[in-house]
């Protein structure tokens, strides 16, 4: 439960050894570089300076890492592959690194031919999509006989096309006959936007008839470059278009007879990943013309480790604490079983370095919050099963790891309240027995059933909110201690301390003993007197009245703090009615074949509705008082992960 102290390192080298001494550290991994590009801003780094960085060549491989990707999408679209519920990388061992090397240029062959195929996908898929639209253009006019190309004869002209949906056309053609003679109108067509027309006029009159035609709405359309009837040009286009998806479905087929290639390209891509590392923290050093400089954290504890790997290298190097206002990387140490519950510090925040790293103390909270508030043993059967067979059956890395171990342990809670609050899948048991074994029969609870006695859990909850909140005051007091101010422990924490439990056995203490009120009332005045005096201690003049006052008005935070509790009341009696209920509407079709068959149904479909909805509450909910009601004690946040300079690859992950 420590944040790893870190050392800051400075090193220079001759820049003939930089690249042996890159990929050492790179496989070393335990040393984070920082970026000195600031420095250039002064004018003897900037005389004496420069960057070290080939842009062109860090340009070239993320184009040669981006053409990989999408060769892997490709086969990831047109091969048939299992996508595995989690994603996990392919160990591979160090001794398999120079194959990988080997086949990098027959992989990358490999990446040009799908991407060679998947580009003639394109082609044809536009020529496709062009012809789809040639068809919906064509299909109104299929009852028109003349050739598309016709525009009319040496005397008439002849315009095609539409009309919105809703034109009278009777109006239209009586007042075409009314005012031009010599003209024949007809509608081929229609959808539910458009009429689809043609006139033909003498030539003499195309002007008028266009004009009269225009006040109706009509746009003209041409067919351009179109010989033939539509229906001709329809069935030529339907030939093309057998043609063109034939090549697709084969082009397609030789894209999924190339998904053996999905494992090399992957392995490809991480190794120009790796590559492109290598060049990209060369941005992080400076170089002189035969020199090089670089500065960066490892921690304390690898220091020994990395100043070796340095005078193999001939470098010069020094290693320091850090200073006190001096931006440091954090890297949390805890043991194994509370490393899946460092998910929820992350996602809060990391800890300040010069804070506190609170994870092995809150994870047996979380845990014991989660259970209490799904409180279903069934339910955490399901769970913890589940997660177990996730762990066992994937390699998981990272968040997802941790989240599914996280969940694992949460199950085994969930089953130990359960079975202690009498929830197995609500009161299935007894209604089960009831319904068609005419008998009663039930799990009974080991403790009590909290919808028989909801104040003994709220009790139990408000006790745990007390117990949590003064570890969280404890580690304020610790880490105030720690910098030597003891007697802001004392007057910050120690006299909230004396009040809190002064008048909790003040409220409280008769029902243990008839002593308790008493001793607890002079308590809680003793610790009230304590907090209104050393309030406004840091305070000047009529500041130090106020800032005791203000202190002491603090006691309906803390209140309200110790009430959030409640909810795991809340949250644990929610999940046993709505189980019960779903139990209960089961029983409606009464006992028989139809009765189980229906109660099977709901079953199913109720409890995983309230396993869903009710686990994803108690995980919010166990978050929120660790964030709000235990961290606002004590947390100082803001930290920046510790990133070293190692090998990170998406697809394969190197056995050290």
């Amino acid at each position: 439960m420590s944040i790893i102290n870190m050392q800051r390192i400075a090193v220079i080298g001759l820049d003939t050894e930089k690249e042996k001494l890159m990929n050492q550290l790179m496989d070393f991994g335990a040393v984070e570089l920082t970026d000195q590009s600031a420095k250039l801003s002064e004018e003897i780094w900037a005389e004496s300076t420069s960057i070290d960085e080939d842009r062109e060549k860090i340009t070239a491989l993320e184009g040669q890492i981006n053409r990989a990707e999408q060769a892997l999408e490709v086969i990831e679209k047109y091969g048939d592959i299992k996508n595995p519920l989690f994603k996990t990388r392919r160990t591979v061992k160090k001794s398999q690194m120079g194959h990988i090397l080997e086949e990098k240029e027959k992989n990358r062959n490999n990446v040009d031919y799908l991407l060679e195929l998947n580009d003639r996908i394109h082609t044809l898929t536009e020529k496709l999509n062009k012809l789809n639209q040639d068809t919906a253009f064509l299909n109104p006019w299929v009852n028109y006989d003349l050739p598309l190309e016709t525009t009319g004869t040496e005397r008439t002209v002849i315009f095609t096309g539409i009309l919105p949906a809703g034109t009278d056309t009777a109006e239209l053609g009586v007042r075409l006959e009314g005012e031009i003679e010599t003209v024949l109108f007809k509608v081929v067509g229609s959808d539910k936007d458009m009429l689809y027309a043609a006139a033909l006029t003498p030539e003499e009159r195309q002007d008028d008839v266009l004009a009269l035609l225009k006040q109706f709405g009509f746009s003209q359309i041409t067919f351009k470059e179109m010989a033939g009837t539509a229906s001709e040009n329809l069935e030529r286009i339907k030939g093309e278009k057998d043609v063109l998806e034939d090549e697709i479905s084969k082009t397609a087929a030789e894209i999924g007879a190339a998904a053996g290639m999905k494992e090399g390209i992957e392995e490809y891509s991480d190794v120009l990943a790796i590559s492109l590392d290598k060049e990209k923290i060369r941005a992080k050093l400076l170089k002189t013309r035969k020199t090089f400089f670089i500065e960066g954290w490892v921690p304390k504890r690898c220091v020994e480790k990395t100043a070796a790997i340095l005078d193999e290298n001939g470098c010069f190097y020094t290693f320091r604490d850090p200073l006190e206002d001096e931006e440091v990387p954090v890297l949390m140490e805890n043991p194994s079983m509370v490393v899946p519950f460092e998910a929820i510090t992350e996602m809060y925040s990391l800890p300040d370095y010069h804070g506190f790293d609170p994870t092995s103390i809150f994870a047996l909270f979380y845990a014991v919050f989660f259970g209490m508030m799904l409180s279903d043993a069934g339910y955490g059967i399901l769970m913890a099963a589940g997660c177990f067979f996730a762990l066992k059956k994937f390699e998981l890395e990272g968040m997802t790891y941790k989240m599914v171990k996280l969940f694992f342990y949460c199950g085994i809670s969930t089953i130990i309240w359960g079975a202690l609050f009498g929830g197995w899948f609500g009161d299935i048991v007894a209604v089960f027995s009831r319904t068609f074994l005419g008998r009663e029969a039930a799990l009974e609870p080991i403790w009590f059933n909290p919808l028989d006695d909801p104040m003994k859990l709220l009790i139990l909850s408000l006790a745990l909110g007390v117990v949590h909140i003064f570890i969280g005051m404890g580690i304020k007091a610790y880490m105030q201690i720690k910098e030597g101010k003891w007697f802001d422990a004392v007057c910050d924490e120690g006299f909230w301390y004396i009040t809190i439990i002064g008048l909790i056995a003040w409220l409280g203490g008769g029902t243990v003993n008839p002593a308790l009120p008493k001793v607890g009332m002079y308590m809680s005045i003793a610790g009230a007197a304590g907090l209104l005096l050393t309030g406004g201690r840091h305070n000047k003049g009529f500041g130090k009245i106020t800032g005791g006052l203000s202190n002491i008005y603090s006691i309906t935070s803390y209140m309200s703090d110790i009430l959030s509790y409640a909810r795991l009341l809340a949250l644990g009696l929610a999940t046993g009615v709505i189980a019960q209920v779903v139990n209960t509407m089961g029983t409606l079709f009464g006992g028989g074949t139809l009765g189980l068959i229906a109660l099977t149904v709901i079953f199913l479909f109720g409890h995983t509705l309230n396993l869903a909805i009710n686990a994803l509450g108690a995980f919010i909910h166990s978050s929120r008082l660790q964030y709000v009601e235990f961290f606002g004690k004590f947390y100082i946040d803001g930290g920046e992960p510790f990133d070293p300079f190692r090998k990170k690859t998406k697809y394969i992950k190197l056995e050290d």
